[in-house]
């Protein structure tokens, strides 16, 4: 962009030499005239059309090309271009043919290195030489920064105001000279031609109007642009050649410029297109002023700005929009952006944090406490090698990771584990302008790979150390320094029971009470772990076995302790120790494991009595008639089993089915087993469910495993209407049929929280009245007897007694 508006200078000087010359012929250029090109800035050659000698190159040429003194001279144009010798002629043959006047080439410098430009040549006849006049334009480094636009602009009007200045003092010179020179007309005719061509070739507006406002000068675009020939708008004024409004437009500002005598600056939009208008007042050759005029359409150029514009603000709405924290720092280290999730994490607000230095808005400390941004890059090197991502970030040019311990500390003191990364920000030359720092608040991800680290090596359930981890730690510990090394292994009693019963939340109470125990008896170095289901592991470092034992006593004390749902659960436990260096540990865990099965064979029947008196103790615990009822259905059902004839077996067999045939309520809630008044169907359904779970119970222990079945079906029908399977007839066992009948006259004959008592009657009636559908008709008629006989023999024993 700097160089096209060097060439703009020069067309525009040019233009208005051309203008001062107007109408002269010269046969020559003079020495005058060649002191001008060499002071000018364009870079310009002269090149024999038939060698490739550079015949001449101005000051700018000798410049450009860095050939000390008048060596440029010495240089044939094909050391110059990098086209071969061919390709040069040929272009050269296209410019003297006037085929074409505009080229790209590649050209090296004295120092080798080679430049881009544009080259307009055209044919000329020079001190009787056929000529290329070759001017050229580097646009290696061509930039579009409007800052750069501005500079160029502010330089081109000055060079243009001061250019003015002495090509009307060259003017006077000309005219003081006026017979001199026309004896060159010729060859001056032929330098306004290339004059004219160069600025025809410019594809601004440029123009120059007397006093009156007639156009005095105007280039082809110009021309073009009023879709008319040069030579018919000289004289004319805007009136003459366009409409009103347009000519009245531009009437405005060519009088403002002549008024104020100053530069005029202004965008204009015509039909669709935006116009930099730039006018000036020139003073003429007779001392009077007219108006300059350099207008650029930048339709293109401000759109594209408009775009930039509109990408600039989308980019700036996404970072600010996006779900990490983002902060844009220059390279005098101040905040120049920070959006509102930095603004949440760091406490700062957008406003109160741009243009301060970034350590003052990131306070960053690693795990251990140690702040890592307070100094210096090497003060920070020196604690503990750890950096500032921004500043090793600015020091090499690449993108630095944050280090996965940092800690951010806010404004008002909160911490975040950080994560992400800082990253330099290069401008289309690859040079750092700044870095960015996204980052974004792991804290909760640092929480959950503390988790699954801490799962990976302990049982979720009670917090203690898994299997896994026990089996490292039992290598790592197995050394002769350990010894004697004990291990204890334990089993819980029930477990299985409990589950079945009351459900896996009451089985992991279990688990995790027997967590708690080993715990609270065991040392803090000691290392305790969940080693199956319900199985537990514990490794004692310098531990003989006989303080081992010792701790199993008071693990089992400790335990039995507890308070547990339903169950008073136990556990077996099994010691083995390492006393020599060369046992093998994994033998002496297998000694601790068949020790710990040993003692759970050994103390298995005193633990299923225990177990079931706790089951039983639960239920009347919480339920206080059941036991009363309990102990009512076996009473009645031991003489009602004498009174049809059942053999000794059976009459101790139906009074263990009537005592245990309601266990499954233990696992209702108490507040259901008493409530008063009349159930729910959800209420009913749960109910319903105590014999299978009273099965269940039975079915655990050996003692009661016979009788099992027997309390599963005492509430089926005879018609196949009861439950829990729907048998029917002679199919439901003869104690389930028994104790039917008898829990039917004792539920109705007591008095219980959801329903008053009957009489004895009413009772026998109703039993009469469904033996068939819900009773073995059989055994209620004999029930409805047994009652009446008992009824007789307990009125006799009564009046007997008074």
């Amino acid at each position: 962009m700097g160089n096209t508006k060097k060439i703009i200078i020069l067309k525009t000087v040019i233009i208005i030499l051309l203008f001062m010359i107007s109408g002269t012929l010269q046969a020559e250029i003079s020495h005058e005239a060649m002191e001008i090109f060499d002071g000018h800035g364009s870079i310009m050659l002269m090149i024999d059309q038939n060698t490739g000698e550079i015949i001449y190159g101005n000051q700018a040429a000798h410049s450009f090309y860095r050939y000390p003194g008048e060596e440029l001279l010495n240089q044939n144009i094909n050391e110059i271009n990098q086209l071969s010798e061919e390709e040069v002629a040929r272009e050269m043959a296209a410019a003297n043919q006037e085929e074409r006047n505009f080229f790209q080439f590649e050209h090296r410098l004295a120092d080798g290195q080679i430049r881009h430009v544009e080259v307009y040549s055209y044919p000329q006849t020079y001190q009787d030489r056929s000529i290329l006049f070759s001017i050229i334009n580097d646009v290696t480094e061509r930039t579009q920064l409007a800052e750069r636009n501005q500079a160029i602009n502010r330089n081109f009007y000055i060079a243009l105001g001061a250019i003015i200045l002495i090509l009307l003092i060259f003017s006077g010179l000309l005219y003081r000279n006026y017979k001199k020179l026309n004896a060159k007309k010729n060859e001056i005719h032929n330098f306004n031609k290339l004059r004219q061509t160069f600025i025809d070739a410019d594809d601004s507006l440029i123009y120059l109007k007397d006093n009156n406002l007639k156009y005095i000068f105007v280039n082809q675009k110009t021309a073009e642009f009023y879709g008319l020939k040069k030579e018919e708008m000289i004289g004319k004024d805007d009136y003459q050649i366009s409409n009103e409004e347009f000519a009245s437009l531009k009437e405005r500002t060519d009088k403002e410029a002549l008024d104020k005598m100053e530069r005029v600056i202004e965008e204009v939009q015509v039909d669709g297109k935006i116009y930099n208008s730039n006018k000036f007042p020139v003073e003429l050759i007779d001392g009077s002023y007219g108006v300059g005029a350099y207008i650029k359409d930048i339709t293109e150029d401000y759109r594209q700005k408009s775009r930039l514009a509109i990408e600039r603000n989308k980019y700036h709405q996404t970072l600010l929009s996006i779900g990490d924290g983002v902060i844009v720092i220059n390279n005098d280290r101040e905040i120049e952006m920070i959006n509102h999730v930095a603004e949440d994490l760091t406490g700062w607000r957008y406003r109160e944090a741009q243009g301060k230095n970034y350590k003052e808005i990131l306070n960053w400390e690693l795990s251990d406490n140690k702040l890592i941004n307070k100094d210096t890059v090497s003060d920070i090197d020196n604690a503990d090698g750890v950096v500032d991502p921004i500043e090793q970030a600015f020091a090499t040019d690449k993108v630095q990771e944050i280090q996965e311990n940092v800690i951010l500390i806010s404004r008002d003191g909160s911490r975040f584990h950080l994560e992400d990364s800082a990253a330099p920000i290069k401008d289309d030359n690859g040079k750092t302008r700044g870095v960015v720092f996204v980052f974004r608040d792991a804290t909760e991800l640092k929480k959950q790979q503390e988790e699954i680290k801490h799962l990976s090596y302990h049982d979720h359930l009670t917090g203690l150390y898994n299997r896994r981890f026990f089996k490292e730690e039992l290598n790592r510990l197995d050394v002769p320094r350990n010894l004697p090394l004990s291990i204890i292994i334990g089993d819980i009693n029930g477990l299985k029971l409990t589950n079945d019963v009351f459900g896996h939340t009451a089985g992991d109470k279990l688990i995790q009470r027997a967590a708690e125990t080993f715990k609270e008896v065991c040392r803090e170095d000691d290392i305790i772990a969940r080693w199956g289901g319900d199985e537990f592991i514990i490794l004692l470092p310098e531990t003989s076995k006989k303080e081992a034992k010792s701790i199993v006593e008071r693990i089992k004390k400790t335990y039995s302790q507890k308070d547990f749902k339903a169950i008073t659960a136990q556990i077996s436990l099994g010691v083995g120790t390492k006393e020599k260096r060369e046992q093998d540990i994994n033998k002496v865990l297998d000694v601790a494991e068949s020790s710990m099965y040993s003692t759970k064979t050994v103390n298995k029947e005193e633990e299923n009595i225990g177990q079931i008196e706790s089951v039983i103790k639960n239920l009347y615990n919480k339920a206080p008639a059941e036991k009363r009822h309990a102990v009512g259905v076996k009473r009645l059902a031991l003489k009602f089993a004498e009174f049809v004839d059942l053999d000794r077996s059976q009459v101790q067999k139906i009074g263990e089915v009537a005592y245990y045939h309601d266990i499954g309520k233990v696992a209702i809630a108490s507040d259901l087993l008493n409530k008063e008044g009349n159930l729910t169907y959800e209420e009913y359904e749960e109910i319903k469910l105590h014999p299978v779970t009273g099965y269940r119970i039975l079915n655990y222990f050996k003692d009661t495993i016979s009788i099992a079945y027997d309390v599963l079906y005492h509430h089926e029908n005879w018609d196949g209407k009861g439950y829990p399977k729907g048998l029917a007839g002679e199919k439901i066992p003869l104690m389930s049929r028994i104790v039917r009948i008898v829990e039917t006259y004792d539920v109705m004959t007591s008095k219980y929280s959801y329903q008053e008592p009957v009489s004895s009657q009413e009772a026998l009636a109703e039993i009469k009245e469904y033996a068939g559908s819900q009773f073995d008709p059989d055994l209620a008629e004999k029930f409805i007897e047994f009652i009446s006989e008992l009824k007789r023999i307990e009125e006799k024993n009564h009046d007997e007694t008074d």
